[in-house]
């Protein structure tokens, strides 16, 4: 059973799935990523026009066990698979129906239903309902981007010469050791990182 916190937090984020998902699905569209260093060389495979990983947590699920004799599969649940078992279990258990369609947006809002929210909150599973539905509200929030974000970059400081460079969306690069506080412009980043592919595919 579930506090009255971590059921608003479960009414809350079953809400804003839908509009996450249709935020990360215009990120699946080439151009939509952030750009990423030229590809030069015979080395280096030109990147898929679009980005798989979104593609992949957006797409359809397959029901059961899934085989992967390729090697080719991610290991990461999709959204409607983790949406789709849950509904399935609700529709089981509550004998208060089952959704119409197995896409997104009448899948949460079967799940967002009044009655069939109030009854999961009672259920043994309900921690673990709200933590699923938590992690995937979360990964969808960050694929969605549409606050700022912060990621460490790969290439070391050219002042201290250590793994602290990160970047906000938008702002210039910044060294994360209070010892140095370097700050790079995106153009002088990107020359780095031309320079670095250079020196390694020469190598």
């Amino acid at each position: 059973m579930l506090d009255f916190p971590t059921g608003s937090r479960l009414a809350r984020e079953l809400a804003d799935i839908p509009q996450l998902a249709i935020w990360a699905q215009l990120s699946v569209q080439p151009g939509a990523g952030q750009q990423g260093a030229r590809v030069s060389g015979a080395t280096r495979t030109p990147p898929a026009p679009l980005r798989i990983h979104i593609a992949s947590y957006l797409g359809p699920a397959s029901p059961g066990d899934v085989h992967d004799p390729y090697g080719d599969q991610d290991g990461i649940t999709p959204l409607a698979g983790t949406l789709n078992t849950w509904a399935r279990i609700h529709a089981e258990e509550s004998n208060l129906g089952a959704p119409r369609s197995g896409s997104i947006g009448t899948l949460t809002a079967y799940l967002s239903r009044r009655d069939i929210l109030a009854w999961a909150v009672q259920q043994m599973w309900a921690d673990e309902y709200a933590s699923e539905i938590h992690e995937a509200w979360r990964v969808l929030d960050g694929l969605a981007a549409i606050r700022p974000r912060r990621r460490a970059l790969q290439l070391p400081c050219p002042r201290c010469g250590l793994l602290s460079l990160s970047q906000q969306d938008g702002q210039d690069a910044e060294c994360g050791n209070e010892s140095c506080r370097a700050v790079l412009r995106p153009a002088e980043y990107e020359r780095r990182v031309e320079q670095w592919l250079a020196i390694h595919d020469a190598a």
